[in-house]
């Protein structure tokens, strides 16, 4: 289950794309350039920051989960540009 679909760009205005999932009950993040499918796969810590990894408590829901990871974001050099929405339905 995709938990989180963001653009992100760095000081320089160079273009990133975070995607967090939830597989087999652990949270796996994948880092790509740029904002389209085709992007270059980026190790994780080049984002030089330390991503949620786990519920701060039982009770702690997905956008409480989702809201963090924004909030850890937005204190690195890094920003958010755009949310991609993962409530696709059809």
């Amino acid at each position: 289950m995709k938990l989180s679909h963001l653009h992100l760009k760095d000081v320089y205005g160079n273009p990133k794309t975070l995607v967090c999932r939830l597989t087999e009950g652990s949270i796996r993040y994948s880092l790509y350039g740029g904002h389209s499918s085709s992007g270059t796969s980026f190790a994780v810590s080049n984002l030089g920051i330390t991503l949620p990894i786990d519920k701060l408590n039982e009770e702690e829901t997905k956008e409480e989960f989702t809201n963090r990871i924004k909030e850890t974001i937005n204190k690195s050099s890094y920003s958010i540009v755009n949310e991609v929405s993962t409530k696709i339905t059809f």
